[in-house]
């Protein structure tokens, strides 16, 4: 399928130790949830290991390649281009290593502010990004505990936890990320009426 060693020594050279360290945890926890939630293993370990390919790119960088990219940008882009690397992520991952499968590509793009309609695939990643072993916050505990029961309640608590984050430091809600944690919890018949 696609050449993962490769991936493996690609990643390790342009990633600082840390964040390769993360990816790889990213990738194992990834795949793990994927086996319990009946999704392709496989797919999903390589969108771990790719999904902050694009992370360390400083703010003008982030720009400049959602630009050549022609990704529309929106206000909250260029107020906070960090959350530019999931989409500019899965354009590297396609066009640097060779990924074509859409639902890896996806999920990689979709990692940082999540969406309304996410798939199997993209709630995996996205909570895994969380959980992985090298996370430290105060509920990882307590969200590792949920996805070995709800992997959709462990994703709600993963934007709670952004959104308490998002607080703390004073920064804008991505309205995306807002409406992804309504729908799961108007799909689950758990919100407050």
């Amino acid at each position: 399928m696609y050449n993962e060693e490769y991936i493996m020594n690609s990643l390790e050279l342009i990633m600082p130790e840390e964040r390769f360290r993360h990816s790889v945890g990213v990738a194992q926890t990834a795949e793990k949830l994927a086996l319990k939630y009946n999704a392709d293993p496989d797919k999903a370990r390589l969108a771990g290991l790719l999904h902050d390919v694009a992370r360390d790119f400083d703010d003008n960088e982030m720009l400049a390649r959602a630009k050549k990219a022609e990704l529309q940008i929106s206000e909250f882009g260029f107020a906070m281009p960090i959350l530019l690397h999931g989409p500019i992520g899965a354009i590297m991952a396609g066009e640097e290593f060779g990924i074509t499968d859409q639902e890896i590509l996806n999920a990689i793009a979709l990692h940082t502010v999540g969406s309304e309609y996410m798939s199997q695939l993209d709630k995996i990643l996205f909570v895994a990004d969380k959980i992985e072993p090298n996370r430290k916050f105060k509920n990882v505990d307590i969200i590792r505990q949920q996805v070995e029961m709800d992997l959709d309640l462990a994703l709600i608590s993963c934007f709670d936890e952004s959104i308490r984050y998002a607080l703390k430091i004073g920064c804008l809600l991505h309205p995306t990320s807002i409406k992804a944690r309504n729908e799961l919890l108007r799909v689950r018949g758990s919100f407050r009426k």
